[in-house]
């Protein structure tokens, strides 16, 4: 029985158990699977969990899920989860849109059991990426209480945004964790798993990619815990406040390019953030409208750091230190004939095809330069090559034939 550092408030085994700060369930002895099992969730990280538990269901023999039913956020546009709910018939109860889960009621199962007043529970709560705190009101309707599966290697990145701030933090580990649900805060619950995604390219691999990898091997963990969960429960460790970081919400604010102050690398961990999602972005000077307009990064060459190969995030080429070399020392050659030194945010194109890094659109960062190749204009419906968008724009090159001076209007801001 989990008694241990908890007070028991009756000794009726199948009456409501409250355990002091640690657990909320309302039988102490917990059974093997299949379980009656509530699903919290909205979205892209969710739905694969879902996914699995709804084809567990399905499975005739040895099946963990019993009862399968779910609890979404209504919203005029369909989430991913509620879309599949009501295609495949999954029965759906939604929070209270001003209230949320305050006052929440917990729907009846459909698989009856006569169990001494126990019939009418579900035995667990999945949450997954569900955006609303589940009260200890809510919890304790649950035989075995409720487990969480947060893409991180917690106690970091406890909040709403952990894969960015995997990325964004430049960790050299990443995982995830599936967790008992606390009922005072999120992500704070015992660890009943964690592992770490391997082999974990961080280096190269984009937000899109870490999201589906960490989301696959969180759907395996959270069968796997479900299938092991009497087991997992009894040895659950209490998580660490010691490294414990935030996660929160990410905004545009956080992806906008500065030229003056970002070295390569950050503007790498940026653009691995966020250039296949919320979009990377920086401004323009159009001449045309005399105003300002804001392009995406949508690719870009990996910045020369610690390695000798460049590469894209489409492709691999091999090749080597001479293109960044001949570059740099292009630029050194321009700056020393025209007895100037390139702003921050000065961007050129190089046409001449003798040139290894020609058709690559160059712009100066805080420590160097970064090569973007494809890019998204404002207003537009296609990204583009950057040679493409820069076409018929009267771009002046550092090897300009008539040796025509960069202005200052030819800048990133």
């Amino acid at each position: 029985m989990f008694l241990s550092h908890s007070i028991l408030t009756n000794k009726n085994i199948n009456s409501k158990l409250l355990f002091n700060n640690i657990r909320y369930f309302t039988t102490s002895i917990i059974k093997s699977p299949p379980y009656r099992i509530l699903f919290f969730g909205t979205d892209n990280v969710s739905l694969p969990i879902l996914k699995s538990l709804h084809e567990n269901q399905k499975l005739k023999t040895n099946n963990l899920v019993k009862e399968l039913q779910v609890i979404c956020p209504k919203s005029e546009k369909k989430e991913l989860v509620e879309e599949y709910a009501i295609e495949n018939g999954l029965k759906i109860t939604y929070p209270d849109a001003i209230n949320g889960m305050k006052g929440f009621q917990v729907p009846k199962i459909t698989t009856g059991e006569s169990e001494q007043g126990n019939d009418e529970l579900f035995d667990l709560a999945v949450v997954v990426s569900f955006g609303h705190f589940i009260p200890k009101s809510v919890l304790s309707k649950f035989k075995y209480g409720g487990i969480n599966m947060h893409p991180s290697l917690l106690p970091r990145h406890r909040g709403a945004a952990p894969i960015y701030h995997q990325i964004l933090s430049d960790d050299d580990n990443v995982g995830i964790s599936v967790i008992e649900l606390h009922h005072e805060r999120f992500d704070c619950g015992k660890i009943l798993k964690q592992i770490k995604l391997e082999p974990y390219d961080k280096d190269k691999i984009l937000y899109n990619q870490l999201l589906t990898n960490l989301v696959e091997l969180g759907s395996e963990h959270v069968m796997s815990t479900i299938k092991d969960f009497p087991e997992s429960s009894k040895n659950a460790k209490n998580q660490s406040e010691q490294g414990k970081t935030l996660a929160p919400k990410v905004n545009r604010k956080m992806s906008k390019l500065q030229w003056t102050t970002q070295t390569m690398k950050e503007i790498w961990i940026l653009y691995k953030a966020f250039s296949d999602n919320i979009g990377l972005n920086t401004m323009i000077h159009n001449k045309k409208s005399k105003s300002a307009k804001t392009i995406k990064v949508k690719e870009m060459l990996q910045p020369l750091l610690d390695s000798t190969t460049i590469t894209t995030t489409t492709t691999t080429t091999t090749t080597t230190n001479e293109m960044y070399k001949q570059l740099l020392i292009d630029i050194e050659n321009y700056e020393n004939r025209n007895s100037t030194t390139l702003k921050h945010g000065t961007f050129f194109l190089e046409t001449d095809k003798s040139k290894p890094y020609n058709n690559i659109m160059w712009v100066k960062c805080k420590d160097g330069w970064v090569g973007i190749t494809k890019l998204f204009e404002e207003g537009k419906k296609n990204t583009v090559k950057s040679s493409e968008f820069l076409f018929g724009k009267n771009i002046i090159s550092i090897n300009d034939k008539n040796n025509l001076i960069i202005p200052d209007s030819q800048i990133l801001f």
